[in-house]
């Protein structure tokens, strides 16, 4: 699945390392893949559904056998997924990602923008 419509909504700060964006947009890539092998149907971003992120989340964690740190960083790139589909609002609270910000938690490294066309009239 081409995840460039994710991608371009994601800005990464100044201090962001090469190998954490990388790691980052391969995790994302890792887990459209793992959407589109499951329901191939789903060619695009754009199609993702909640019942997608979910499989993902419960099921497909868990079939990769993934530790514990490695299913965090993926969570985070999901969360980071999730903002650049613009679903979060209605999303977050069904998979379980909403963060508690008395908890702190590993510095944000990327945001995600809103584009609009600036030929609206």
């Amino acid at each position: 699945m081409n995840i460039r419509d994710i991608t371009k909504h994601i800005k990464w700060k100044e201090g962001a390392s090469d190998s954490t964006k990388d790691r980052t947009i391969q995790r994302i890539q890792a887990m459209a893949n793992a959407i589109e092998i499951q329901f191939p149907e789903v060619r695009y971003c754009n199609q993702i559904k909640l019942k997608h992120m979910k499989y993902v989340r419960e099921a497909w964690f868990d079939n990769e056998g993934l530790k514990p740190t490695t299913m965090a960083d993926y969570t985070r790139a999901m969360r980071l997924m999730i903002k650049a589909l613009g679903k979060e609002r209605h999303w977050f609270g069904h998979l379980g990602l909403v963060q508690d910000p008395s908890r702190g938690g590993r510095r944000v490294v990327s945001r995600v923008t809103k584009t609009r066309s600036r030929n609206r009239r």
